[in-house]
């Protein structure tokens, strides 16, 4: 019977070949030829579709900012002031003072914790260098490199670390530490004893040296997002008689970020002046003023969902 079968089969192949009726003709083995070009676009199409992914999960753990700008309406009497910079004298020499627009004078000497330490530049850059290497793109790159993956859990201040190349009777002072200042137009400098203020002990001009080197000076609480100007810049002073400028203009910021409370903080713009002076015709010194802007910035830190996230 299976024969006979098979034998019917082959007769009705031979009278209507049913090769006629498939609708995707195979082609003979002799005839195929493999294109280099198609395992290209493959991996081509696998590379887009993986930066797509990755632009997915970008989007869900990091977001992207979006600003608002407002009137300051907070109210807040008080902000802290932040400061690591290092002063090529010696730290008996060196006085820190505040004067601030309501007439208010803190003698910040014993404020600021001050370290004997040796002069050093390391990573730092000049202001001018700095501000031009400062671009958008590369503080973004900087903030998102700072955050991690499981930032918005953890968002402590960070401690000063220990004085580098610590020296009791060093030749350089490291000044650092936190202040609470009123918030109002108030001018921070550090001078040298004798020079602009009454003091029982006058600096030589020989032992007079301004060069210094800011590791960060910063306003508010510490977050990473924000990339402060004055951060990692030097000036070298090449006279003894000089002053440094530095006119800043604060600026109230409120960053929102999912799963965290609202961080308040402050970010600043800055411009610099270096003049030589002569002799009693000015105060040598290294002075910060900081001006308060009216207006705030709100940082939203816009995510993606989880279920958006999913879904995409």
């Amino acid at each position: 019977m299976t024969g006979e079968q098979s034998s019917i089969l082959e007769q009705l192949d031979a009278a209507v070949p049913l090769a006629r009726f498939d609708a995707f003709p195979k082609l003979p083995s002799s005839y195929k030829a493999r294109s280099e070009s198609r395992g290209f676009f493959t991996l081509f199409v696998a590379l887009i579709a993986i930066l797509l992914v990755l632009n997915d999960v970008g989007e869900y753990i990091w977001g992207w900012p979006d600003y608002e700008f407002s009137i300051d309406t907070q109210g807040q009497t008080f902000m802290k002031v932040n400061v690591d910079m290092v002063v090529n004298m010696p730290c008996q020499y060196l006085s820190v003072d505040l004067r601030d627009v309501v007439g208010d004078r803190l003698f910040l000497s014993k404020a600021f914790r001050r370290d004997g330490t040796r002069f050093d530049i390391g990573q730092a850059t000049t202001l001018k260098e700095h501000a031009q290497a400062l671009s958008a793109r590369q503080a973004i790159a900087q903030s998102r490199n700072s955050r991690g993956l499981f930032s918005w859990f953890h968002r402590a201040e960070p401690e000063f670390r220990p004085t580098y190349n610590y020296e009791t009777d060093g030749s350089a002072c490291r000044i650092y530490g936190s202040l609470l200042t009123k918030k109002v137009t108030a001018n921070l400098h550090v001078t040298t004893l004798g020079h602009g203020y009454n003091s029982p002990i006058h600096v030589g001009h020989d032992k007079m040296n301004l060069s210094h080197v800011i590791t960060e000076f910063s306003f508010g609480p510490y977050f990473p997002d924000i990339a402060q100007p004055l951060d990692y810049s030097f000036e070298i002073a090449r006279e003894p008689f000089m002053a440094y400028q530095y006119f800043m203009h604060v600026v109230p910021t409120t960053y929102i970020v999912p799963r965290s409370p609202p961080l308040e903080t402050n970010q600043y713009s800055v411009t610099h002046y270096t003049r030589k002076l002569e002799h009693f015709q000015g105060t040598p010194g290294i002075f910060f003023k900081f001006d308060l802007d009216p207006m705030v910035i709100t940082i939203h830190q816009r995510t993606t969902s989880l279920v958006q996230f999913i879904i995409r």
